[in-house]
């Protein structure tokens, strides 16, 4: 390698990383024989400041890449999140899904590109899409839990951060890397491709990718509303329900992105544009497409190893201009939009004695807009301006973390006839957190945290005065509401090396003041277009619950190597203040995966076994259990000058079951797709 770290080996682009699920998890190396200690391998996360190994992080933190990551992609970030532990999704038909984590979704789970904010609006509505393509990710971290101290109030339920190279912060040591895929199949007929390049000469390093994904309407097992529906609300006589096929679902999109940045010695300074387009229908209606666009510009820059006390300097900015276009029968009836700035500055001082950590600020102001039919919402406008601290110390044997935040919020809405007076309100938000780290011998650690939160209301908690047909209700907020407050805590055991290895943990997160979308039982908005409705509230809440994350080491000899995943989630979420469940809470879930390699050849098939789902809310069906089996096999052809070439197939609901997920608004009118295959080639060179 060159001097000053401006190049990298093109190996480290197919570096495909294990974990066996050591604090909770889960990127996995190929072939898994690589780790002949049977050791979870020493992963560095970027969702500590520091720069941290997973295996030392206080909180339950899971990486998916490499073959790993393309195994497990679907045309969403909740869909290609769902089977991770404590994650499920939101699904709302192939074109929109959101991770929910631990029962919380919607704001309270930051969605991060690169370390920024994903603005769209998607935390508006299940119905709206994430307005980023899992297919350009290189790398996806989870971080479960709170995480308020490092990415703000409106992570007080946990991150998702979508990592790619479209700002490089090196280059190819040949002048140029690249990778590419193409799949084709599954239950929608999905027709997918990306590419993926990065080179560069001296000083310069680009990026350059593309891709273009299309699906039909999604193939089902059976009718598309679920039994319980279809008793409780009958169709009019000679109207046929929906079979085989869930009406309005197919999705067309496409995006990609250039960028580049000028290399130095102890650093970089880059910056990229991105484009996402989606087209796609909302499966609650059939008469509603969305088409959605979203453009960003992104400028970002790394310094390490400086002289005095400053070590390093990151920071990141960027402007999105986001629209969609609801259509209702092929007429426009609503326009959302969300335009802004946002960024962030990260300055890691040196170490004070045995305390080394990290001081940042971050900011950002959008502008929100939704005009025409389905108008929730007036124009509103939302600033955000934070500091925070995170610091780390040993203390004996313990590594101990602390830190706080402060965010100053100010939620402005504009005069309009429809929803009253302009109106602005101020909000200023304090968190903090502290967690430590306790070795027990060589191979075994336990891990704690402790964390106070503070959430300002969003505008449509505030100022919401309008039919939802996402959620089919008619949503009421308050202007008086008050701010989100909760304590959480994190308790893990976790076993290094072995035979087995994984982790055991639970969690509790109590809230004071939930701010929760709670029926009122009447019928609100226009004669003729009247829905139930339903005010925001501020409630106790209590969201406790387990996850385990283990790997068994079974053989590992003679060039063969086969692990078996043994993984499992429970959440138990409660309205104290009305004494009955919270809605959309996942039920018990067990995971089991068999990971088998020889040579080229990968083998992996998984089993998740979910329990039904009978503690509902007001107003809310029961959920059936399910048993879905999928299967995976793929095959590496010898390296050719450099290139290396994988063909793949992947099978889908071997057992063609009726699958509906209790966190889907949409669980009783459509359920994930039918028995089907789909098959691939990927190319890294």
């Amino acid at each position: 390698m060159e001097s000053g770290g401006l190049v990298r080996p093109l190996s480290t682009a197919a570096v495909i990383l294990l974990c066996a699920g050591t604090c909770g998890c889960d990127a996995r190396a190929e072939p898994p024989h690589a780790t002949a200690a049977h050791r979870a391998a020493d992963v560095v996360i970027t969702a500590n400041p520091l720069g941290g190994s997973i295996l030392d992080s206080v909180k339950p933190t899971t990486v998916l890449s490499g073959r790993d990551l393309g195994a497990k992609l679907e045309p969403t970030l909740g869909e290609t999140l769902t089977n991770e532990v404590g994650v499920s999704s939101s699904y709302f038909g192939p074109g929109a899904s959101r991770p929910v984590i631990r029962g919380l979704d919607g704001e309270r789970i930051k969605l991060l590109n690169n370390g920024a904010g994903l603005i769209d609006a998607s935390g508006a509505s299940p119905d709206h899409a994430v307005a980023y393509d899992p297919l350009v990710a290189d790398r996806i971290e989870v971080v479960r839990g709170p995480a308020t101290l490092l990415y703000g109030a409106s992570a007080i339920g946990g991150v998702i951060n979508s990592i790619d190279n479209r700002i490089p912060d090196a280059r190819p040591d040949n002048g140029f890397s690249g990778t590419g895929e193409l799949r084709f199949g599954g239950p929608a007929a999905e027709r997918a491709g990306v590419v993926k390049l990065d080179g560069g000469i001296g000083r310069f390093a680009l990026h350059v990718d593309g891709y273009a994904r299309k699906t039909d309407d999604l193939r089902i097992p059976d009718y598309q509303r679920s039994q319980r529906l279809r008793e409780r609300s009958p169709l009019p006589p000679g109207q046929p329900e929906s079979r085989g096929i869930a009406i309005n679902s197919a999705t067309d999109s496409a995006g990609g992105a250039v960028g580049g940045s000028l290399l130095f010695d102890r650093g970089h300074v880059g910056a990229s544009v991105s484009q996402f387009d989606s087209r796609y229908g909302t499966v609650a209606d059939p008469t509603v497409v969305i088409d959605m666009k979203k453009n960003r510009y992104d400028l970002a820059g790394d310094f390490h190893d400086l002289d005095g006390f400053l070590a390093g300097v990151k920071f990141r900015t960027g402007y999105t201009d986001y629209k969609h276009d609801e259509f209702q029968a092929s007429a426009l009836s609503t326009v959302f939009a969300n335009r802004g700035y946002d960024g962030r500055m990260d300055l890691r001082h040196r170490a004070v004695g045995s305390i080394e950590g990290t001081i940042g600020v971050q900011f950002s102001d959008t502008r929100f807009s939704a005009l025409g039919a389905e108008a929730l919402v007036p124009p509103v406008s939302t600033r955000v301006v934070s500091a925070f601290i995170y610091e780390e110390a040993p203390l004996g044997p313990l590594r101990v973390s602390a830190g706080g935040r402060v965010d100053a919020t100010q939620v402005a809405a504009e005069a309009d006839s429809g929803f009253g007076p302009a109106d602005s309100k101020r909000f200023n938000a304090r968190s903090g957190s502290v967690g430590a780290l306790l070795p027990l011998g060589a191979q075994w650690a336990l891990a704690a945290n402790y964390a106070y939160n503070e959430r300002a209301p969003n505008y449509a908690e505030l100022f919401a005065n309008g039919p939802h047909v996402g959620t089919g209700q008619f949503e009421v907020g308050r202007r008086d509401q008050n701010l989100e407050r909760s304590n959480a805590f994190d308790l893990a055991l976790r076993k290094r090396a072995g035979f087995v290895t994984g982790s055991l943990g639970v969690f509790a997160q109590r809230f004071s003041n939930f701010i929760a979308l709670l029926p009122t039982g009447a019928l609100a908005g226009l004669p003729g277009r009247q829905l139930p409705e339903s005010v925001f509230e501020g409630v106790r809440a209590d969201f406790r619950g387990i996850e385990v994350d283990t790997r068994f080491h079974l053989v590992e000899s003679s060039g063969h190597a086969m692990t078996l995943d043994l993984r499992a989630d429970y959440t138990r979420a409660q309205d104290e203040s009305r004494h009955q469940p919270l809605p959309r809470i996942a039920p018990f879930r067990i995971i089991v995966a068999a990971n088998y390699t020889h040579e080229r050849l990968s083998l992996r098939a998984d089993l998740v076994r979910a329990a039904s789902q009978h503690r509902t809310a007001d107003n809310e069906l029961p959920t059936d259990g399910y048993v879905l089996v999928n299967a995976r096999a793929g095959y590496q052809f010898p390296a050719y000058r450099g290139a290396t070439l994988e063909l793949f197939v992947r099978a889908n609901n071997l057992l063609d079951e009726d699958v509906r997920l209790h966190t889907s608004t949409l669980k009783d009118i459509v359920p994930l797709g039918r028995r089907s295959v789909m098959a691939g080639v990927s190319a890294t060179f």
